[in-house]
């Protein structure tokens, strides 16, 4: 075993006492286990992962609610700064990520590795008219810049606490498909703040969307803006109208609190540094009674998670410690038998890996399969829904009727369908592959447990590792930043000169034949294109997960092989050094121990 400088596996103290926080003991545990030599670099690194883990603990707080409640408001009132323009629709599937930061900046992503724009300046107001260029209606119709998302960070001290806001489509304006692209988004948020505004209090619109959404977040919190509207008497009865109508409609058991606000004032106040009206505002309540909730929800549960990786990496670590201790003290030539008994082992370890490897490569063509058979009622379903809509669009103008007005209809239509139908096809696809993967999962993590019982069985070991996991991970950016629709409906098409020339019977002819032509058209190449993303998603999933599988396997083989041989190259080369490594070794498990015994409990 290659040993650093320092004569002692710990550092200069004894290691310290409970009061002292995870990241300390983090530190201190990467300390100890830095000293152990270099073939524990790995470890080493995977705590100081955990401690970078817990230094850059986000959460992530969407704002959700219908146009015109005051999102943005609301959003620019917590930062205490007019970042985003209000007052116009957003453009749907482009969400707004807020993070914390030294100045204002912000990053404009755009499809088809077009260059970043970006922003950087001390003004709020250039920052917002800055984006109004990309994440409005008015200034990007259709989103015809080509925008997939936008970044911005802000100095506002609820971002520095780690927050991300999250700024999302209107849900239930004149933009269908604003609901379905922020439904699907969701699983990826924390938690989500929903506005309403006392005018009126909440609409059946909010009451379906709430509905599905008491599924999809684990914490919901609801903001009454526009309260200064209301006197006293009346923001009690908006207040219980809303109770009611969330327990009795939307299906809350246990209606969480709301809040009472205004965030247009409470923005003037922040801007003109007035506390006093900052908690007239009601806003103070918001910021202090629900986002430092999450967070210090959050900060828990990612306390208990990191602390029990590391105690698990150290019993890892003890495990081939003992494993060296166990090897330096049999006589060679018994520790070369077993040596060789674990290799003629391993033999039938890998014949199995190889097995469950085959196993999966026949699930992910069966998966594939899925997709495709899942993908093909979608497109008479489609061609459907599109002839349905230039039908209305032509029983709607009647004599009036153009191409122009037909396509226009088709384009606006076509977002809402496809996140619909995307999303529901998405979710089930990623059970399937799931439930497919489970069983996977379960022989890998077996057959990495039969080699930690092969090793104790040959060397008398207790075997008190942590049973190793493989995360099962799906490809899960948010949709709406990442799929590009293809309806090329935003350019004009003239009519034909002989269209003008026809009477009405005959020209509207003319174009449902070219419309069905155009309709196929749009209907084969995003149903090909929904598919091809699924499927994408599927073999990258898939791939990950086989990666991990086999990197598990590979590296407790390693590090197994690792302990035995370093025993065996001291024995041989150095024999006079193995009592005092031996001694070494002792002090070093019962160092760990009392780490671990310190780290399991630490959060709880």
């Amino acid at each position: 075993m290659q040993v650093r400088q320092q004569e002692t596996v710990v550092p200069a103290s004894s290691p310290p006492p409970r009061a002292i926080s995870l990241p300390e003991w983090l530190r201190t545990a990467a300390d100890l286990v830095a000293a152990l030599g270099t073939e524990f670099d790995a470890d080493r690194e995977r705590l100081i992962g955990l401690q970078e883990r817990l230094r850059a603990e986000r959460c992530h707080l969407a704002v959700l609610g219908q146009f015109k409640r005051g999102k943005s408001t609301l959003i620019n009132a917590l930062l205490g700064a007019p970042v985003l323009p209000s007052a116009i629709v957003p453009l749907t599937s482009i969400p707004t990520f807020l993070h914390g930061g030294d100045g204002l900046t912000a990053r404009v992503v755009f499809e088809n590795d077009k260059p970043d724009a970006r922003f950087a300046g001390a003004d709020a107001e250039a920052l917002g008219e800055f984006l109004r260029q990309f994440v409005t209606e008015e200034a990007n119709p259709r989103n015809r810049l080509g925008v997939e998302q936008v970044e911005v960070t802000c100095p506002a001290a609820v971002l520095q606490q780690g927050l991300v806001l999250i700024d999302t489509p209107g849900i239930g304006s004149t933009f269908r498909h604003n609901t379905e692209a922020t439904l699907n988004f969701l699983p990826q948020c924390d938690a989500a703040i929903f506005v309403v505004s006392a005018d009126p209090p909440i609409t059946e619109v909010e009451v379906e969307f709430l509905k599905l959404v008491r599924g999809k977040l684990a914490r919901l919190f609801f903001v009454l803006n526009k309260a200064d509207y209301l006197d006293p008497d009346e923001r009690r009865t908006a207040v219980a109208f809303l109770q009611r109508v969330l327990h009795e409609q939307a299906g809350f058991a246990d209606v969480p609190p709301i809040f009472c606000v205004s965030a247009r004032q409470g923005l003037a106040a922040r801007q003109k540094t007035d506390a006093a009206a900052w908690e007239q505002s009601g806003m103070n309540d918001v910021e202090q009674r629900i986002v430092e909730f999450l967070l210090t929800e959050k900060t828990d549960v990612l306390q208990r998670a990191l602390a029990r990786q590391a105690a698990d990496l150290l019993a890892d670590v003890s495990h081939r410690l003992e494993l060296t201790r166990r090897s330096l003290q049999l006589p060679l030539a018994d520790l070369d038998a077993r040596i060789q008994q674990f290799a003629d082992r391993l033999v039938e370890i890998e014949e199995q890996r190889i097995v469950l490897l085959a196993r999966l490569a026949r699930d992910e063509e069966r998966l594939a399969e899925a997709v495709a058979q899942r993908a093909a009622p979608l497109l008479p379903k489609c061609l459907h829904f599109l002839q349905r809509v230039v039908q209305e669009s032509q029983e709607r103008d009647n004599a009036h009727w153009t191409e122009e007005s037909a396509r226009a209809a088709l384009a606006a239509a076509i977002p809402s369908f496809f996140e619909r139908e995307f999303g529901a096809a998405h979710q089930a696809c990623d059970a399937e592959l799931r439930a497919a993967l489970q069983p996977h999962r379960r022989r890998a993590e077996e057959l990495i447990a039969t080699v930690q019982r092969i090793v104790s069985q040959l060397f008398d070991l207790r075997c008190d590792a942590a049973p190793k996991e493989i995360a099962l991970t799906t490809a899960d950016r948010p949709y709406w930043r990442t799929h590009r629709w293809v309806f090329a409906g935003s350019a004009s098409i003239p009519p034909s000169w002989i269209d003008r020339l026809l009477p009405q019977r005959l020209r509207h002819a003319r174009i449902r034949h070219r419309l069905t032509e155009y309709v196929e058209y749009l209907a084969t190449r995003n149903v090909g294109d929904l598919r091809s993303s699924i499927t994408d998603n599927l073999h990258a999933s898939i791939q990950t997960f086989r990666d991990r599988l086999t990197a598990a396997i590979e590296q407790t083989i390693h590090t197994t092989r690792t302990a035995i041989e370093t025993a065996r190259r001291r024995r041989t080369e150095d024999s006079a050094s193995v009592a005092p490594e031996l001694a070494r070794l002792e002090a070093a498990l019962a160092d760990l121990q009392t780490l671990r015994q310190h780290l399991a409990p630490l959060p709880q």
